[in-house]
């Protein structure tokens, strides 16, 4: 007997053909407003007959749908980001983040991150929390695959001149805002901060209970010492305690033998008077335990 194929019956869904021919081109323009993958949108396609309105909605609803199930998951990779205004006065700072590592290297996410860097730089930290960029975080998730979210966003604008720092692994940050406009001393500055992680700016930034906590451990630690001498030790302890809390008593980056705020006295300014410091901010990536967007 002559073999005689076996006819395979059309697949729907729906009312809808799944083998329906899909033009290429139609793929090709769902994708470019969608970012959605070629399998997908070939799929929204063939389920609302090559209508790529419809098949936008439903790659929308999907989108918000495998969103919704990783909100439950931990997205503490990712990058950060930093912006400076030509004239120093204003600048930005943008954690996003993601679930691994991998993500953080592609491309896309690295575009999505400088997009919102110029959101926040452009129209202000309330502008990432429009409708717009919402949807876009949501389909960047079900596009990636991965919880994709805003960390932590910073938006400074100052009277002063700021100075700023990015690693190369785009994990750790730092802005500075210092009395005179000095490129190289700001970014020199940032770096300090970036490495060296202070707590204050100054001794006088130390609230008074801290203080007297550690001023009570000193003394309990040389309470066996000659009392003729536990003043001087004591004093001792707390400028070496110094050196690790304030960011202008630590051992300056790139020379040990001086203090940052014996540098900033060297420093030459345009308008002839001494340099000084006057604010600083540092972020490392996941530090940031929750959204935090705001305006300073």
């Amino acid at each position: 007997m002559p073999y005689s194929p076996i006819p395979i019956p059309q697949i729907r869904a729906g009312g809808a053909n799944l083998q329906m021919k899909i033009d290429s081109q139609l793929v090709k323009e769902l994708r470019e407003k969608t970012g959605a993958g070629i399998l997908a949108c070939k799929k929204a396609l063939q389920k609302t007959d090559g209508d790529i309105e419809a098949a936008i909605d439903i790659l929308r609803a999907e989108g918000a749908a495998k969103a919704a199930k990783r909100e439950s998951k931990e997205a503490r990779e990712g990058l950060i980001r930093l912006r400076i205004s030509d004239d120093a006065k204003k600048a930005a700072l943008l954690e996003l983040n993601c679930e691994t590592d991998f993500v953080t290297r592609t491309d896309d996410f690295s575009a999505m991150a400088d997009r919102l860097l110029d959101t926040l730089f452009t129209d202000g930290p309330d502008a990432l929390a429009g409708e717009e960029i919402q949807e876009e975080l949501t389909a960047a998730a079900a596009r990636i695959g991965e919880k994709i979210t805003i960390g932590r966003a910073l938006l400074w604008n100052k009277d002063g001149y700021i100075g700023g720092y990015l690693h190369h692994n785009s994990r750790v940050a730092s802005l500075v805002e210092l009395t005179e406009k000095l490129p190289e001393t700001g970014r020199v500055i940032a770096m300090q901060v970036a490495a060296s992680n202070p707590t204050y700016l100054g001794e006088t930034d130390i609230p008074a209970e801290e203080k007297e906590r550690e001023m009570a451990i000193f003394r309990e630690q040389i309470k066996d010492k000659p009392e003729a001498i536990q003043d001087k030790i004591l004093g001792g302890k707390w400028r070496k305690h110094l050196t690790g809390l304030c960011l202008l008593n630590q051992p300056f980056l790139h020379d040990d033998k001086i203090k940052v705020s014996d540098y900033l006295k060297k420093q030459e300014t345009p308008s002839g008077e001494p340099v000084a410091l006057k604010e600083f901010v540092r972020w490392k990536l996941g530090e940031g335990g929750g959204r935090e967007v705001v305006s300073a």
